[in-house]
């Protein structure tokens, strides 16, 4: 069964499911500072304010949980 493509990505064509924006996030493909929207949000966000945010390289800190 297919995900639904629900996101949006500033300056991209088409949409796409949470897999296909954490790997392009993930392969630096999407940078922190592009912004990201789905039907239910009213404005554009920026990835570094989502929650996937957590998938931008380079923010790898030792983590105690």
């Amino acid at each position: 069964m297919n995900k639904p493509k629900i996101w949006k990505i500033k300056g991209y064509e088409g949409s796409f499911s949470d897999d296909e924006l954490i790997a392009l996030i993930r392969n630096g493909q999407v940078l922190g500072s592009f912004k990201i929207t789905t039907k239910e949000l009213k404005d554009w966000i920026k990835v570094k304010d989502s929650i996937y945010q957590f998938y931008i390289k380079g923010d790898e800190e030792d983590e105690t949980i």
